[in-house]
């Protein structure tokens, strides 16, 4: 009898896979022990089976394959896999809900709602700040990761609604006996960002079971955004006309040659000249504006601090049943910097009549509370997830293998916005007549500066946001093999699950009423939503070594959610449901040959934030094209890229749910025993995509419909603000190959293993609308078509070394600039080698020291200038050259 239990015939595929390709798990296994086979799930396929490769093409990352990265989280490592091919969001400064603090994974660029995240084999629970629907990947202790299994292709008929590009299955170690300790450093060569994590993993293993246990303390530095980007630089002008020294925009009462307004800044020259920060734009008599320079004062990456707890058991109640559980935690602390609060929610006024009005016209105010300090957000993430359940099997026909599980989970998510401003007390400060802004009196500038920081201290503001999410599940399922004769199989596998989600986030009344500038908030929302699931799949072996598969999913969500804002209470219903299948084919001509081809629907219910989230205020980046090119050179800072513009950004009540089909086809090869290669060609299409739209996307939209009811303008025909959200795509079709190999080679002098695996989109094309011209995005600035990796190791007695190479393929700037971007330029080839050795001593422990990003490459950025966070931090590394250590140690 057969006598490597489910987990440890895992184990083994998992060093299989480390020594056979980093895209795929090889195709023979091990010469079996006896004539009993047994089978273990696989991702992608709920049915247990003999091979790990079926008709659907599955990347596995090993311990070993995260440990050559050399990256110190889940979601770094993920961020470089070659099916990440636009990046993946990383938390940065100056976006709220909690969003700063979080990281996500985005296969195939289809966004992170439609990649599903498991854990061992289970939804990870998702974030509060994105409503439940995106799993943060970085709160996953890496010491603790046995294997990662990345599913390319569709998976909605088998995993649900969210596996439109792909799953990622997170495998953790449990069969673990012992203790261990993992620590490891690391700091760039920027100043900031150093980072620190340490690991205790224990286990217990007995003939009835067994337990894990794994704390993981993470830290890491703020790096900050003036030592990044190139300030210094003569081009570089991302400077805001909210400054620390106030502007004054007023009419002159003159008129320009059409009959229009003529429009003028007043600000104080001296004030200029002496503020930190500030650069004078004034002529030197007042007229004019103060410039400050935001980007001195920001973080691009937080400060983090992060605790994560982890534990597995099973236990054994009879021979064929078997109790397992699991339970996780994570508690993190993220401090993040904006520069002081605009004043710009609602525009403070200096009436003619104020006795501190320098010009005798109603002035409308242009003002940053620098005096009282920086906007400073503590955000506060709490998340856990409890699973228990039974597995067991049943001497039914051909055995009858069965489980029954219970997952409640939840996450909050605490925001403290400090330093903001309310809009309310400001105008009432302003309207008293007792605060010289424009320092017209000639007072000292320490005086100047004391009543500044007098006027902002009597409206300071502590924002206070806070997400609730969670979730519970109960689900079951039952497998079976119906028949089996000679070389003809069928089994079957059916499931239900029933789940039920509660969302709920409340802004302080302050926020919500819209007073307050410098924050995020926004209408209370208090949503819950069902879902419910039954699923059913067969897997029929054939002779001549072909096996069909065939899924079918059906699937309903019930959603409501309420808000309350300045029109009261409002509530919105939706309900959502599809059924989807999905069908798969390979064939094995010969032991060393898989050739294979799948096909299935996808279906995506939008989720709660996507549709019940209230109008909230940001201030995005964008270009006015509109209005600049129709004025040239009448306002650079108006026109600079970096300059920002009030966006109100919100769900969309009337979305309609996701639909799409993806289809893969492809094969493995084992060319010998040390070579093998897979090729895989995969095609996706999307209907009804649901996406953000960013200020850039409607201006642009705007330009070149003509207008745009989404862009309020002022009288002088600048932007006073945009509406944005949630819409509808039209469709999104994108297609293009895999490709993998690995090479072994035993040598007198060491063992080497090389490893090349790279993504090719042929396409990635999106159409806005039924009336819009489709946009083929592959190979534009930010959609690289080529991504890959290469890996070169080196293992010798107790030595080894390896060299891994990402690349990102280069980018064009045609059709930004067909637009009339013309600062806009091509993105060049981008690698960046990594280099690591490491040592294993005889007390049982390694140690590892490496560079990452050993030539220093600096990433490739948007424009033809410097300027202000102008690098896709989200695909490209920005901390240059980076050292780091790493020490394990087992008891």
């Amino acid at each position: 009898m057969n006598s490597l239990t489910l987990t440890a015939k895992a184990v083994r595929i998992g060093l299989l896979a480390t020594a056979t390709s980093v895209a795929f798990s090889g195709v023979a296994f091990a010469e079996e022990q006896s004539d009993k086979v047994e089978r273990i799930e696989v991702t992608g396929s709920r049915i247990k089976q003999v091979d790990m490769e079926t008709s659907s093409p599955v990347t596995v990352l090993s311990a070993a394959d995260i440990a050559l990265t050399g990256e110190k989280t889940v979601a770094d490592v993920l961020n470089n896999a070659s099916i990440n091919a636009f990046g993946s969001w990383r938390g940065t400064s100056g976006y709220g809900s909690g969003a700063s603090a979080t990281s996500s994974v985005n296969m195939r660029g289809l966004g992170s709602q439609a990649t599903l995240v498991l854990l061992d084999g289970r939804r990870m629970p998702g974030t509060s700040s994105s409503s439940g629907s995106t799993a943060d990947t970085s709160q996953i202790p890496i010491a603790i990761v046995e294997r990662i299994e990345i599913l390319r292709d569709g998976a909605s008929a088998v995993y649900g609604s969210d596996a439109v590009a792909g799953v990622i299955n997170i495998i953790t170690k449990k069969d673990f006996d012992g203790f261990q300790l993992d620590y490891s450093l690391e700091q760039p060569s920027v100043e900031g960002g150093d980072a620190n994590r340490f690991s205790i993993a224990t286990g217990f293993n007995s003939d009835k079971g067994n337990i894990t246990f794994t704390y993981e303390y993470y830290d890491t530095k703020a790096v900050m955004d003036r030592d990044i980007w190139k300030m210094d630089d003569p081009s570089y002008g991302d400077y805001s006309s909210f400054s620390s020294v106030p502007n004054g925009y007023y009419n002159t009462g003159e008129k320009n040659e059409d009959g229009d307004d003529i429009y003028a800044f007043y600000s104080n020259s001296d004030m200029c000249e002496e503020t930190e920060n500030v650069s004078n734009g004034t002529d030197g008599e007042n007229n004019g504006r103060c410039f400050y320079s935001y980007g001195e004062v920001t973080k691009l990456f937080g400060d983090l601090t992060r605790n994560s707890f982890m534990t597995n058991f099973n236990y054994e109640i009879t021979d064929n049943i078997q109790f397992r559980g699991r339970g996780t935690a994570s508690l993190s602390d993220t401090h993040t910097r904006y520069a002081g609060t605009p004043v710009s929610t609602n525009y403070p006024v200096m009436s003619a009549d104020n006795q501190y009005n320098p010009t005798g016209e109603d002035m409308t105010l242009y003002m940053r509370s620098v005096q009282i300090g920086e906007r400073d957000t503590l955000t506060e993430t709490n998340s856990y997830d409890i699973l228990g359940g039974f597995v067991g099997y049943a001497e039914l026909g051909n055995g009858l293998d069965w489980e029954l599980n219970v997952q409640h989970s939840g996450s909050t998510t605490n925001a403290f916005n400090y330093n903001l401003i309310n809009d309310d007390i400001i105008q009432s400060e302003i309207d008293t007549g007792n605060y010289d802004i424009f320092n017209t009196s000639g007072m000292s500038y320490t005086e100047w500066d004391q009543q500044m920081t007098a006027l902002y201290s009597a409206a300071a503001h502590t924002g206070v946001y806070q997400g609730k999410f969670d979730s519970t599940q109960i689900d079951g399922l039952a497998s079976t093999l119906l028949y089996e004769e000679g070389d003809v199989s069928v089994a079957i596998v059916g499931g239900v699950e029933y789940e039920m989600i509660n969302f709920k986030q409340t802004s302080d009344p302050e926020s919500a009423a819209g007073i307050i500038s410098g924050g995020s908030g926004g209408d209370d929302v208090d949503a819950e939503r069902t879902r419910q699931s039954a699923y059913t799949e067969v897997q029929v072996a054939l002779p001549a070594n072909f096996e069909v598969s065939a899924a079918l999913r059906y699937e309903r969500y019930e959603q409501e959610g309420t808000l309350t804002g300045p029109e009261g209470q409002v509530t919105n219903s939706s309900t959502f449901d599809a059924v989807v299948p999905k069908f798969g084919l390979s064939w094995r001509p010969v032991d060393s040959l898989l050739l294979r081809a799948s096909y299935g629907d996808s279906f995506r219910a939008p989720n709660m934030g996507e549709m019940f989230s209230s109008q909230s205020l940001s201030f995005e980046k964008a270009y006015d094209s509109v209005w600049c090119e129709a004025n040239p050179g009448a306002d650079e800072n108006y026109c600079a890229t970096g300059n920002q513009h009030k966006t109100w950004f919100g769900g969309n009540p009337n979305l309609e749910a996701e639909e799409g089909n993806s289809l893969t086809l492809g094969g493995v090869w084992n060319v010998t025993d040390a070579w093998s290669l897979e090729l895989s060609y995969y095609s996706i299409t999307y209907d009804n995509k649901i996406e953000s739209v960013s200020a850039t996307d409607v201006i642009r939209d705007e330009k070149l419909n003509g207008g745009s009811p989404f862009v309020t303008r002022g009288s002088d025909g600048k932007i006073e603000y945009i509406e944005s959200g949630y819409v509808n795509k039209a469709s999104l079709e994108t297609s293009g190959f895999d490709f993998a190999t690995s090479y072994n080679v035993e040598t007198g002098f060491g063992d080497f293993n090389l490893k090349l695996d790279l993504t090719h989109i042929l396409d990635f094309k999106e159409k806005a609308d039924a009336e819009s011209d489709v946009i083929d995005w592959a190979g534009v600035q930010d959609y690289p078509q080529l991504r890959g990796n290469f890996a070169a190791a080196w293992y010798y007695n107790d030595f080894n070394a390896a060299w891994t190479t990402v690349y990102i393929g280069s980018q064009s700037a045609d059709f930004w600039n067909d637009l009339g971007y013309d600062y806009i330029v091509d993105t060049p080839h981008y690698f960046k080698h990594n280099f690591q050795v490491g040592y294993t001593h005889d007390w049982n422990g390694t140690i590892t020291v490496g560079v990452n990003n050993l030539f220093d490459e600096e990433a490739p950025t948007w424009y033809d200038y410097a300027g202000y966070r102008d690098v896709n931090t989200n695909l490209y590394d920005v901390l240059g050259r980076t050292f780091y250590l790493r020490i394990n140690q087992k008891f």
